[in-house]
């Protein structure tokens, strides 16, 4: 092969990597911009495409051990094509969907388990394919594509949504695949297949432990931590038949799963058999630690943006396409901060990135401190600009460094494993702040509407009676569909309070999103004491 032909496969190589993952981020945030319209075509509650949002990325997380024992066996390569046939299938079944039950499969479960080789392969690519500071820019690109897919997807797929309709949104990312189809022919197989058998059985123990625990965590807001808010039956039979959630069971019941795996993973290192993978990484503190850190940054900022995905079309009546551009100040802050800092700050500067990555978090903090005080039932998009571009300069400088860092703590053997751990803690991050923030705005707005339609009758109730009935009210918002709401309501709400229950509803919408971003402050100093963990700067290990 001549040197332009090597020149035109790497230029190539390069686009397929950076396009795949501009097309998972477009699809994962065009869902929460097109919802409202998703709920009211396919008569379908909000909650219920949370839930979907939910477990796509928890599908993912929990996948991922599997897909890298099968990339090693196979070869990278391979597995991504496979990955990216069923993606397509899966994305055109998510647009054609004709209830919420086949968009849950194919979205949830079918993409979820195809995008799991498609977020862990551009990382490996760009590792092997590029070297020092040329590999250090690649996955600057790599992390602006998955910016700039996720930013696309709120504008551009609203603005499809609003003037063609929700299933038009699907077809960017449809053109985008195709273009991945055309350049995937120039990606490298990354390893050799390894002639060691798969291991199948560490396989499936990890991902039933790993679903199992994330399903738990994603039914939380329906079903209750503890107290279970409503029985969960499969048929006539009722799961667990005791006065619980089925929410510990699930964790219960992974955690043993988990358990196993471990067992059994010790027993085929011993015995020189298939494994699923080395437990080296989990021994460095500075991995742990960094891998954590961003986890929970990831949770802030994609609970805070769905939250606002909810609120701001009830207090502004404003649509996919409008909301989207009232929330693009943190999402454009953000790579701007994270180029110019990348670009003009390396790595021997005098200013050291743990603290740069620090001081994002405290940014970070401040910025949602300010969205907090932003926030009240005639809010306009002006007054969330401020908080938001602090927010994005927060996470534009977490980001700089935090999986330079995190990535520095691994030994030359164990780096190209890194990928395959940390993404998915991420996309386990990215459910958790749909799950944690989400689940608390509902609560504490359910929790507000009670009390403003007590206060308008000028009522009270017991303690008990208020939060078996705020209880109820958070059921129904997670889980009826917009019409049924609208029906309950009208029927078990006064005819008094009906003139005053939009302004009930919206004082209810800011305390919840207001309560919401407490929780979201206490999360960000866990993201900062995790963050004290890393190292001052890269390390550089041999072993």
């Amino acid at each position: 092969m001549s040197r332009a032909q090597k020149i035109q496969f790497r230029h190539q190589s390069f686009w397929a990597i950076a396009l795949t993952l501009f097309m998972v981020a477009y699809n994962v945030s065009v869902m929460p911009a097109i919802m409202s319209l998703l709920a009211r075509e396919l008569n379908a509650s909000v909650g219920s495409i949370q839930g979907i949002l939910v477990v796509f990325s928890l599908t993912t997380a929990s996948f991922a051990p599997t897909t890298e024992n099968l990339c090693r066996f196979y070869g990278r390569t391979r597995v991504f094509s496979i990955g990216l046939t069923l993606y397509g299938i899966g994305i055109a079944l998510t647009s054609l969907s004709p209830s919420i039950g086949i968009l849950a499969i194919s979205f949830s479960l079918l993409t979820g388990l195809a995008a799991t080789p498609l977020i862990s392969t551009p990382w490996a690519i760009a590792e092997l394919m590029y070297g020092g500071e040329a590999e250090e820019q690649t996955n600057l690109v790599l992390i602006l594509a998955s910016v700039l897919g996720g930013l696309s997807g709120g504008i551009v797929g609203g603005f499809i949504a609003y003037h063609l309709g929700w299933r038009w949104a699907f077809a960017p990312s449809i053109t985008v695949l195709i273009l991945v189809s055309r350049f995937k022919r120039s990606l490298p197989n990354q390893i050799i297949p390894s002639p060691q058998a798969i291991d199948w059985v560490g396989g499936l123990l990890s991902f039933l432990g790993l679903s199992s625990i994330f399903a738990g965590i994603g039914l939380a807001g329906e079903f209750g931590w503890w107290e279970p808010k409503r029985e969960f039956a499969i048929g006539s039979m009722i799961i667990p038949p005791f006065a619980i959630s089925i929410v510990p069971t699930l964790v219960a019941v992974g955690m043993i799963l988990l358990g196993f795996f471990g067992y059994w993973q010790r027993r085929q290192a011993s015995r020189s058999g298939a494994s699923l993978f080395q437990v080296g990484l989990l021994r460095r503190r500075g991995f742990v630690f960094g891998m954590f850190a961003a986890m929970v940054h990831t949770l802030i900022v994609t609970g805070i943006q769905f939250n606002l995905f909810q609120f701001l079309p009830l207090a502004l009546s404003l649509n996919p396409f409008r909301t989207a551009l009232a929330i693009m100040p943190y999402n454009l802050t953000m790579p701007i901060v994270l180029v110019t800092v990348v670009k003009y700050l390396s790595l021997g500067s005098r200013i050291t990135p743990k603290y740069i990555v620090c001081s994002g978090i405290a940014l970070l903090a401040a910025g949602i401190g300010i969205l907090y005080i932003s926030l009240h039932p005639q809010v306009k998009p002006l007054e969330l600009v401020p908080a938001l571009i602090i927010m994005g300069i927060g996470s534009g400088l977490f980001l700089s460094y935090i999986s330079v860092l995190t990535f520095s703590e691994a030994s030359v053997k164990d780096k190209p494993q890194c990928p395959g751990i940390y993404n998915p803690v991420q996309n386990l991050g990215s459910s958790l702040g749909r799950a944690i923030l989400g689940t608390s705005l509902v609560f504490f707005t359910s929790q507000g509407v009670v009390d403003g339609v007590l206060q308008k009758l000028d009522k009270t109730l017991p303690t008990l009676q208020r939060i078996e009935v705020t209880a109820k009210l958070q059921e129904i918002l997670q889980t009826f569909s917009q019409a049924e709401i609208r029906t309950t309501l009208a029927n078990e709400v006064p005819l008094s309070v009906l003139p005053s229950l939009r302004s009930i509803n919206l004082d209810a919408a800011t305390i919840g999103i207001r309560n919401s971003l407490l929780v979201a402050l206490i999360l960000t100093v866990i993201c900062f004491v995790l963050a004290i963990g890393l190292p001052k700067y890269p390390s550089c290990r041999s072993s």
